[in-house]
């Protein structure tokens, strides 16, 4: 009986990000960015859990691998297609474009969850060998991005075809490359995380000052910059420490 809640624990909290998930396409219904914004955090919160329970307690399974995926799919993938469809809705007959321009935009985001499962399906084919990095943007970070540009009501220039399209495709090449993005979870990340983060914070109040629908890129951008100058250290060092012996 022990053995069996301590198997089932972890993916308790795999299904609470499944419901939160749920709950946050509802709430984008509403148009209640905040409420959205924290549900997906809750959500992230419950998927960070998960997986440390699951090795804390030796409990790691296929079920709770998949369903670990099913439910990131749903949270990070297809609830901010959603929340992008429930944004654009209301300002888009004010929109000065064609109507094919604006079709295209309503349809744009639900290309996210496609790529989102693509993602989640070639991490579970083939894990990564590094657990310092990831291929690709993580999930949650994906929809942490659009909980955090949707909680900041963008408009104006951002709502133009270009830049619409543009931070959608962005955000959905991120997710299917081969970039190195940082694991927060890894310990070894420590030092890199203890310059990014601080750095995080000078960038986001000066963006702040400017515009605050301009953080959330700034962010990304940081993220994927400051990843890729740690990979390639780590490389650096590698090479050296093999050259060395």
């Amino acid at each position: 009986m022990g053995s069996t809640i301590r198997s089932f624990l972890p993916n308790l909290f795999t299904l609470g990000n499944l419901a939160l998930g749920s709950w946050a396409i509802v709430l984008s219904y509403d148009r209640d960015w905040q409420g959205f914004a924290l549900t997906l955090i809750a959500a992230m919160g419950c998927d960070w859990l998960d997986g440390g329970l699951a090795r804390l307690l030796k409990a790691e399974s296929s079920i709770g691998k998949e369903l670990d995926a099913l439910a990131d799919l749903v949270s990070f993938g297809i609830a901010p297609a959603f929340a992008l469809y429930n944004y654009l809705r209301e300002p888009l007959p004010y929109l000065l474009y064609g109507r094919e321009v604006r079709f295209w935009m309503v349809v744009a985001p639900f290309a996210l969850p496609l790529l989102a499962a693509w993602r989640l399906a070639r991490f579970n084919a083939a894990p990564p060998t590094n657990n310092r990095f990831f291929e690709g943007l993580p999930t949650p970070a994906h929809g942490a991005f659009w909980a955090g540009w949707l909680l900041t009501q963008p408009s104006g220039l951002w709502l133009h075809p270009v830049s619409w399209f543009g931070l959608i495709i962005l955000l959905g090449a991120a997710m299917v490359s081969r970039w190195p993005f940082l694991s927060l979870k890894s310990r070894e990340n420590l030092s890199a995380l203890s310059l990014l983060v601080p750095l995080a914070f000078l960038i986001g109040g000066f963006c702040f000052s400017l515009d605050p629908s301009i953080i959330p890129p700034a962010l990304l951008c940081l993220y994927g910059g400051g990843s890729v100058l740690v990979a390639l250290l780590s490389k650096g060092k590698d090479t050296q420490s093999v050259s060395g012996h």
